[in-house]
């Protein structure tokens, strides 16, 4: 060929295309609350280049190739997580795909934009949709319809950036719906989001990046004013200290609330949200142990974020019906007898004894936890309980502050044990706090500075310990893995939404009934493995306070240093846009020179 002649390229065929490898792709929508339990599966050679499996994914699914993302969702690569570039002549080989194996991929937003929708040919009929696997569905009140999504004549102003909803979703780094779902949680509990917003960032005193209150503060800035229908969650996973390979990996709800609200409190030492975590969620109960021969009793304080509820007593074939049953069986005390026997102080011999639990003080946000995992001994595997258990939207706590059973006359006064949270006590005494009517914070429970615990039932309005509940999240899977959503009522407009990564929509009371879990047959053994896979794992209730209950910041209430941030997070989200518009706009060409001698 002469010099600076461009000439195409053809690849050699395989010979014998059956000795080629293949590769195993199983590929998850996750940009719809409709599709992400959708697999789509494609089996290629291995020599397939990697804009052919975006080609096909397209395909597949019905959308136009380059709107939309496909990461990594096995773990692997987790060093890199960037998502794969459409362009790339990259063999599925040279990508790292694993011929032989399951290849887990995610497909997900681009830059925080709903994929486009490929217009079917009128001609092409009914068929061929359902050949198309599942794509993105139009929204509420736009049924039949795709006027609510773009058409191929693309511009940055046609994408449906925000939800109808008027919330923004998150995106999923890969495992982090979990997270996602807390997130959104706190976000929309109005005493946590407002005092998260008082607190101002020093930035000559920390980094930015390593600061979870202040990454915590941006991300609520942008759920509240983005005009993109998602957001990432790097900079916040970024300030917890996790490297790439941590978002990969379903970590504990409960731990990861810990851990933030620790880190939070860390840093708010010395401001006005130094007991902020304490104050909204801590709780107290009594651990005691009483002789049933001479009354003593022993008892220490402890301090709880959640109350973790037993699906299913342990060797019961029988699941708790509601919430309120198992909040029962939670205080239920039980007795120590036989080989068992607890050795009483006062009678210096082995007694039987009463061992239990009393709540002495509920917080004004309640989190109970559904402990729908478990361990199966008799297969050696864990396993999920996905038995039905109700739930209320209102909850009366009262019944559980008092479970004491036995009246005596006053004998003898509480000791304190020199501990500041353990002590002994007569049981006589103990029985006569109960129905003292001394002052009580919020009608709720006292710690005096004897070290005695005194809670008045009969001066407690009745509906002082009602709760509301406004949090429900959800898991859908088995204990192998699954989905993390959730459920949440909005404060301001009574109005319960799917939080679902990415994508928010309204939903109904019943949607909320759904998540009960089981089905409406028989409760027994087998039940749990034939009822749905999806249902509450974790409830998250209000106090009804109507001198406590807070509403939103209004913008024109918000601090001037949250003012200063509104304003700098949408002057980089309109810099972002035009640069987007940019990109769109210039057509990239590739020339290949060769030279042959």
């Amino acid at each position: 060929k002469q010099e600076g002649e461009f000439v195409t390229l053809i690849p050699f065929c395989i010979e014998n295309a059956a000795e080629e490898p293949r590769v195993l792709c199983i590929i998850q929508d996750t940009t719809n609350s409709k599709t992400v339990n959708e697999r789509i599966t494609l089996n290629l050679p291995a020599s397939t280049p990697v804009r052919k499996l975006f080609e096909d994914v397209a395909n597949k699914v019905g959308y136009i190739n380059g709107t939309f993302d496909l990461v990594w969702g096995n773990g692997i690569n987790t060093a890199d997580m960037a998502p794969l570039d459409h362009t790339s002549d990259k063999s599925l080989l040279d990508a790292n795909f694993e011929p032989g194996k399951k290849n887990f991929l995610h497909l997900t937003d681009k830059d925080g934009e709903q994929p486009q929708i490929l217009l079917e040919d009128s001609s092409a009929g009914e068929d061929s949709v359902h050949d198309r696997f599942i794509g993105p569905l139009p929204r509420e009140g736009s049924v039949g319809s795709t006027s609510d999504y773009v058409s191929q004549s693309y511009s940055y102003s046609s994408i449906l950036n925000k939800s109808e909803t008027g919330y923004v979703g998150l995106v999923n780094q890969a495992m982090t719906c979990y997270l996602n779902s807390l997130l959104q949680t706190l976000f929309m509990t109005p005493e946590f989001r407002n005092a998260l917003y008082k607190w101002e960032f020093e930035e000559s005193e920390e980094d930015p990046v390593t600061s979870i209150p202040y990454q915590l503060q941006r991300l609520f800035v942008l759920l509240q004013t983005s005009k993109k229908r998602a957001i990432e969650t790097t900079d916040v996973t970024r300030s917890f200290g996790w490297d790439s390979s941590e978002a990969w990996q379903q970590h504990d709800v409960q731990e990861l609330c810990r851990v933030m609200f620790d880190a939070l409190e860390q840093k708010w030492k010395q401001t006005e949200q130094a007991d902020l975590i304490n104050e909204l969620y801590q709780g107290k109960l009594k651990d005691y142990v009483r002789c049933l021969e001479c009354g003593y009793e022993g008892w220490r304080i402890d301090t709880y974020l959640d109350i973790p509820l037993v699906i299913r007593p342990y060797g019961s074939s029988q699941a708790f019906a509601s919430v309120e049953e198992a909040l029962h069986a939670f205080i239920q005390p039980e007795i120590l007898d036989g080989p068992n026997q607890y050795f009483c102080e006062r009678c210096k011999k082995k007694c039987d004894a009463r061992k239990g639990l009393r709540f002495l003080h509920f917080p004004y946000l309640l989190t109970l936890q559904l402990k729908r995992f478990d361990f199966d001994y008799t297969t050696m595997h864990r396993i999920k309980l996905n038995d039905r258990m109700t739930f209320p939207e209102e909850l009366d706590m009262s019944t559980f502050i008092d479970v004491e059973d036995e009246k005596s006359p006053q004998t003898e006064s509480c000791t304190d044990s020199g501990a500041e949270n353990e002590g002994s006590c007569h049981s006589d005494q103990m029985s006569n706090d109960f129905s003292n009517d001394d002052g009580v914070d919020e009608g709720i429970c006292l710690e005096t500075n004897s070290g005695t615990e005194k809670i008045s039932k009969s001066g407690l309005e009745k509906n002082s310990l009602i709760y509301e509940l406004f949090s429900v999240m959800v898991h859908s899977g088995s204990a192998a893995g699954g989905h993390y959503y959730a459920c949440i009522k909005s404060f301001s407009d009574e109005q319960w939404y799917s939080f679902n990564d990415q994508h928010v929509s309204r939903i109904t009371q019943e949607d909320i009934k759904k998540t009960h879990g089981g089905s409406s047959g028989s409760r027994g053994y087998y039940s749990s493995a034939f009822a749905s896979s999806t249902n509450a794992y974790m409830l998250i209730y209000r106090l009804k306070d109507p001198a406590r209950n807070a509403k939103f910041l209004e913008v024109d209430e918000y601090p001037e240093h949250i003012k200063n941030l509104v304003q700098k997070e949408r002057e980089l989200e309109e810099q972002e846009k035009r640069q987007r518009e940019i990109e769109r706009n210039t057509c990239k060409v590739e020339f290949h020179h060769f030279i042959f001698n």
